[in-house]
């Protein structure tokens, strides 16, 4: 398994939250078999995002995609994303 992870801040999250869950399906066809956010405890609005792959090429692709940027506008990102790729050993 191959893993993308985006750190970043949002506006409001129960507003991204509502973007990110209508992503589901848009989500699964690229790929993603799991996906966990993970809220900061001291701020809410600051996020680390997992999503599972089956391989890492599937990963890098997702997160070149448009459908993703246009997601992420949507969402309430405040300014760019952190993401890194990880394979499982």
């Amino acid at each position: 398994m191959a893993y993308m992870f985006g750190r970043a801040t949002v506006e409001d999250y129960e507003a991204f939250r509502k973007v990110f869950d209508g992503a589901e399906e848009v989500r699964r066809s690229a790929g993603v078999t799991r996906t966990t956010v993970y809220q900061s405890v001291d701020n809410p609005n600051e996020l680390t995002i997992q999503l599972e792959f089956p391989t890492a090429d599937a990963a890098k692709a997702y997160a070149s995609s448009e459908v993703l940027r246009e997601g992420m506008k949507r969402s309430g990102l405040q300014g760019a994303p952190t993401i890194w790729f990880v394979n499982e050993t």
